[in-house]
């Protein structure tokens, strides 16, 4: 199973949110704007990287920004799909990290308003509604299970 990480920063009054236009990938996501994130690396002793940590790391190689307060609130996973995949989505609310965001490496990052969108990845119409209520719903971490949408 391939893992991954995916963030997404918002300000902290919930209007404005960073995402990454994706020109590598699957094609359901290439040519998207999408949550920031990547690949769940192994450790040296063979151990895989935890979800928090992968988050960490990835949103600073993305994007620049040290951000210590990701909140897990999704795990997407693909039943079905050759090789079969998984998504810890993470959020974060902060106004001044996100006005440090910028363009790292071979992807654009912009800051985009919430109202304002731009084309995104087809289920990020339902995990950025998830991310900015998921606080107020009281639930520690959803699950959810996709087909073969993003399959390769």
């Amino acid at each position: 199973m391939v893992k991954y990480v995916a963030g997404l920063l918002f300000d902290e009054d919930r209007n404005r949110v960073a995402l990454i236009l994706k020109n590598h990938g699957p094609a359901a996501v290439v040519g998207k704007w999408n949550a920031i994130g990547g690949k769940r690396t192994t450790m040296s002793a063979g151990q895989p990287e935890s979800p928090s940590a992968a988050m960490w790391r990835e949103f600073l190689e993305e994007a620049g920004v040290d951000v210590q307060s990701w909140q897990p609130f999704l795990i997407l996973r693909a039943k079905g799909s050759n090789p079969e995949w998984q998504v810890h989505f993470f959020h974060a609310f902060n106004t001044k990290k996100l006005a440090h965001v910028r363009t790292m490496e071979t992807e654009s990052v912009m800051i985009w308003p919430i109202d304002e969108l731009p084309v995104v990845v087809s289920n990020l119409a339902w995990i950025i509604p998830m991310a900015l209520t998921h606080q107020s719903q009281h639930v520690h971490v959803y699950e959810v299970i996709e087909t073969d949408t993003f399959a390769a």
